[in-house]
């Protein structure tokens, strides 16, 4: 009896237990929803949870375990967090704070979105007849505000750029985009000798101010000045070499064979502590040829782009372009270009005070000097009280220079100072507030000096050992050593110039026994008047050659005198884009007859900083924001994506997902409006790798210019798909894919390029 009560009473225990045995726990965490607050706990593993705010009562702490209470049911995670985020929905649209057009080029600034992590940038209007995205670092966050530059751009007048806000996953959110219109683009104004029979262009671009073909871009910033790579070609049966750093990268080109356009673009400040070991040691940046054409461009992104503490050094160089760059507190020269140059261009610079060294360099040493080259446009910079602002010839050979649209802004002397140069031309410069002199001749060179505006400058012109040079004393005691030079006079030919509040300028006059001898130049009284023969330099005997009615001088259209301040100092002016982010307002009062050192100035310029905090989604340029305590821990692996994912390859995969083997090539095509470049060459090289993190339906989008109508998906052959020939691509059948496993695409039976993958998430 006892056996069989214990056996029921087993029994019992066992059925109890059953009944009341407690089920598994159940995590109610929904899928990342921009559109609602969430929040958001990252696991040790990587993985992220998400919660709407609105469903979770509490989340509660014990320890090392972390507990989300909802109406729904409680889970908690035991010991498995490692951080906990909240993010806030994202609502409404951007808020565009300004658009406008620049010299090929535009920008936007806007309002950050709250909640958004990024933006996707698109430019419409000149060569893109739809939508076409901006490179990622173009796109930067200046921390109370964005802005994106799109660079390149044909002049015209109907440019359209939409900002379009994303998630952290990446994903578009186009809802909350906005676009701004009627954008006016104008070109940069080419005038001058350097383009003189250089129908090709000057630097990287086309002379319609888009990218020569097969141009690269490669963007400095401070964060990787010294670690950016770059294949370089350094012989001439094709060797390449991956070159670290933008002095490395430049140096190739002394091998004098690698001639591929390149667009080298500066973000922000750089210092001289941010860059590599520089090539020269009294400059700073060397660009250095071996005589070939480089094709090569160093210019500014924006309005902060700055070189602070170094300045840069060309060198037997052909087509390079150096443009919308600062330069401040540079160790001599702030741009040199030197020794055997042909077809060079420095244009919309802003040229400050080099250091202090004393003496005739308290201001530093040249601020934009020109020597040993042939080909040269110097124009449309902003020289902010240098003190010699521009030699031209230390002695050496240089010819064939064109000055225009520069403001000399309170700048001392060398506006520009000539040696030997016989076909020298100085036009539409604003001479604003000069303490010394202008223009001056030396050593038998011809200055054709045409349509500029002189206020306040002392001596407009001056011909060495005569004339106002000499005070137009005819054996004073300055007979022996002029105002800016003893050497052997030049002979100036001046037309149509404005002047008001000179000191003293004296024209030629033949009748006249004294301005006969003693002149600062020839005033002419038409543009073609030739200077006679008779017209000649006191010392030296030097006469004009009149270069400047040959039939082989150069096409140009230059400004009224009277409207020169005007175009200098406007939106299009003179210096970079909107005149640069650094602002002084000098006091005319004191500092037309100044050149002193003006030390406010100084100081500001030393302890100057940019407010850029860095490139939207790139953590390496970033300047740390206060992000909120318990955030994302850097590194984490990102969820998986929601929603419709397009991931583009111009150049570069548009989701860090993906990872490509082989080329790059030109595709060309037009998807739902929006214009892509380049894609991944399917050949025998190349292929596009990733791993989803969740199941979606992919499509595959090839360009149709060239045969390959299928490819290869893990080694398996898609079907054929469609083609849209008014977008000029491919849509390769779609199929599922699965989450956590690696997909491979490769070419099919023939070659093509790869342009989309396109991804929907799956319900």
């Amino acid at each position: 009896m006892m056996k069989k009560l214990s056996t029921l009473f087993a029994f019992l225990l066992t059925f109890l237990a059953s009944g009341v045995q407690a089920q598994e726990p159940v995590d109610y965490s929904t899928s990342a929803n921009s559109t609602k607050n969430q929040a958001v706990l990252t696991l040790k593993d990587g993985s992220k949870k998400y919660y709407n705010t609105e469903s979770v009562s509490s989340i509660d702490f014990s320890g090392s375990n972390v507990t989300v209470k909802q109406a729904a049911g409680d889970y908690t995670f035991e010991n498995t967090v490692s951080g906990i985020a909240f993010k806030k929905a994202i609502k409404g649209q951007v808020k565009i704070l300004e658009a406008k057009g620049w010299l090929e080029s535009a920008y936007v600034k806007f309002e950050k979105l709250t909640g958004a992590t990024g933006y996707n940038v698109y430019v419409k209007g000149g060569q893109y007849a739809d939508y076409t995205k901006i490179d990622a670092q173009l796109v930067r966050d200046y921390g109370t505000y964005g802005r994106a530059d799109a660079m390149g751009l044909k002049a015209g007048e109907n440019y359209a750029i939409k900002v379009v806000p994303t998630n952290d996953e990446k994903v578009e959110l186009t809802d909350n985009a906005s676009e701004a219109t009627d954008i006016v683009v104008k070109s940069y104004n080419r005038d001058g000798y350097a383009h003189y029979n250089a129908t090709a262009g000057i630097g990287a671009y086309n002379n319609d101010g888009t990218l020569k073909a097969n141009a690269r871009v490669i963007y400095i910033t401070k964060a990787n000045a010294k670690t950016v790579t770059l294949e370089m070609q350094v012989d001439n049966k094709g060797k390449m070499e991956t070159r670290t750093g933008i002095q490395d990268i430049i140096q190739a080109y002394e091998k004098g064979v690698e001639t591929r356009p390149l667009a080298i673009r500066i973000i922000g400040l750089l210092k001289m502590a941010d860059m590599p070991e520089l090539g020269s040691s009294a400059i700073g940046l060397q660009v250095k040829g071996k005589g070939q054409n480089m094709n090569l461009t160093i210019e500014g992104v924006g309005s902060d782009a700055t070189f602070h503490g170094f300045g840069v050094l060309v060198r037997a160089c052909k087509y390079v372009e150096l443009r919308n760059l600062g330069v401040m507190m540079h160790e001599e020269d702030g741009i040199s270009f030197d020794t055997d140059n042909e077809h060079v261009w420095g244009h919309n610079l802003d040229i400050f005070y080099g250091k202090n060294k004393g003496g005739d360099k308290a201001k530093g040493d040249g601020s934009f000097d020109v020597k040993g080259t042939f080909y040269c446009t110097v124009s449309d910079n902003h020289f902010w009280d240098s003190g010699k602002c521009n030699l031209n010839s230390n002695g050496d050979e240089v010819d064939y220079v064109t000055y225009h649209h520069n403001w000399y802004d309170h700048s001392d002397s060398r506006h520009p100072r000539v040696r030997k140069s016989k076909h020298l031309h100085v036009f539409n410069n604003y001479f604003d507030g000069n303490s010394k002199y202008g223009v001056g001749s030396t050593t038998g060179s011809n200055i054709f000096v045409e349509k500029n505006y002189y206020r306040n400058c002392k001596y407009p012109m001056l011909i060495s050992k005569q004339g106002s040079d000499i005070n137009n004393g005819v054996g004073s005691s300055n007979d022996t050593k002029g105002t800016f030079s003893s050497e052997d006079g030049g002979i100036i030919k001046a037309f149509d110039n404005y002047m008001v509040g000179q000191k003293r300028f004296q024209p030629y006059n033949a009748s006249d026994a004294t301005n006969s001898i003693h002149f600062d130049a020839y005033l002419a009284q038409t543009r073609d008047e030739q200077v006679p023969a008779t017209v000649t330099a006191l010392q030296g005997g030097a006469t004009y050659n009149n270069f400047d009615t040959a039939d082989d001088f150069y096409q140009y259209n230059p400004d009224d005198k009277e409207s020169v301040p005007t175009v200098v100092t406007g939106a299009y002016g003179a210096g970079r884009c909107e005149h640069g982010d650094f602002q002084w307002t000098f006091d005319n009062a004191t500092e037309d007859t100044n050149y002193e050192v003006i030390t406010a100035l100084s100081d500001a310029l030393m302890n100057y900083n940019s407010s850029l905090v860095g490139i939207f989604g790139d953590e390496s340029s970033t300047t740390p924001s206060g992000d909120q305590p318990g955030g994302d821990e850097p590194g984490s692996d990102e969820p998986a994506p929601t929603g419709t994912i397009i991931t583009s390859f111009d150049g570069a995969p548009s989701n860090s997902m993906f990872t490509v083997a082989g080329d790059y090539g030109d595709g060309k095509i037009t998807y739902n409006e929006v214009y892509y470049k380049k894609g991944v060459k399917l050949n025998s090289k190349g292929s596009v790798t990733f791993t989803p993190a969740s199941d979606y339906k992919m499509t595959i989008v090839l360009a149709t210019a060239k045969s390959g109508r299928k490819v290869k998906v893990n080694d398996v052959e898609t079907e054929g798909g469609t083609e849209n020939t008014a977008g000029n691509y491919y849509v390769v059948t779609s199929q599922n894919i699965t989450k956590d496993t690696q997909y491979v695409i490769k070419k099919g039976d023939d070659e093509s390029i790869l342009m989309l993958v396109i991804l929907e998430s799956i319900e």
